[in-house]
This record gives C-alpha cells, structure tokens and sequence, in this order.
C-alpha cells in the first residue's frame, strides 16, 4: 500500500492487484474474490463474476464503465442500494463528469491510476460536499478488462465506517 495523496480529509491510497487482502478492511473478501478471477496477469472482465459472488455485498457495490478513450471519467453500471441510502441519490447510468457529487481532481488523477497502472484504489474521508463531515466513507476501486488488459471497467464497494 501506498498513501498516495491527503487532501480535504480524505486519504487516498493505492495497492498493486497481488497486495494481500488483509491491507484493505473491511473490503477483504470482496479484494479475495476479485483476485480469485485472475489468470496470470489478466486482469477479470465483469463477465467473469455472478450474482451469488457478491453474497454479503449487495447493495454496497459500484460498477463503473469508463468512457471510451478517457481514463479519467465513467458512467456508473451500477450504484448499489446501500449508496443510494448513504448519500440520497441514485447515480446509476449517471457519467462522473456530469455530476456535482464531490469528485475532483484528485479522484480524476485516482481514476487514472486505476486505469493505466491496474492499480486497486482506496479512498476514505469525509462526506463534507453533503455538509456531512460526521459521515466518513472508504471507497474501493478495482479495475476490469474484458480483454484481460485494457482497463474498461471498475469493481468497487463502499462502506461507512461507524463512529461511537
């Protein structure tokens, strides 16, 4: 793992696709499954998973498909329920670059990490763009390829970290 950046609150970190799992709570089962579809090197494609894989993680999931000869923007496939409840809207078939929804360029920069480097990443910080700073996120990314190689898509998660 590598910290990458701090800005605003946030952290934001980058991990190679073989770094174990156990580096990234509490999305280890989810990194677990991800790294099972590989072959080699190739990266999965999202044609390479089901629906019962992401036992446990329903709702929490984000699919991303990126626009076509762009790194740094994605419509997303899917914005899970659990998202929709944590922050009120439903994004799916919406494309970042439309969105006044808290991206900037460091997660422009993060997205492309992710893109040309295969790198999985996490970011964790506050919902501040929603005048909720008390809400803290950690949000993964995984990259896909449906040729093994050239990264189209990504599999994330979110997850809300509970304060006492």
């Amino acid at each position: 793992m590598t910290v990458w950046k701090q800005a605003l609150g946030w952290t934001y970190s980058i991990f190679e696709w073989n770094d174990a799992a156990r580096n990234l709570t509490p999305f280890e089962s989810l990194v677990e499954l991800w790294q099972s579809k590989f072959e080699g090197e190739r990266l999965p494609a999202w044609r390479d998973f089901s629906f019962e894989d992401f036992d446990g993680w329903y709702g929490w999931l984000r699919v991303g498909d990126f626009v076509p000869g762009r790194t740094d923007d994605f419509s997303y496939r899917l914005w899970g329920g659990q998202s929709v409840d944590l922050y009120g809207v439903d994004l799916t078939g919406k494309r970042m670059s439309e969105l006044d929804f808290g991206f900037d360029d460091d997660d422009k920069q993060l997205l492309t990490m992710l893109a040309t480097e295969r790198k999985i990443t996490l970011a964790t910080g506050p919902v501040f763009w929603q005048n909720r700073k008390h809400v803290e996120v950690s949000v993964l990314k995984m990259p896909l390829a449906e040729d093994g190689n050239s990264v189209d898509k990504f599999l994330g998660a979110v997850h809300r970290h509970v304060h006492d």
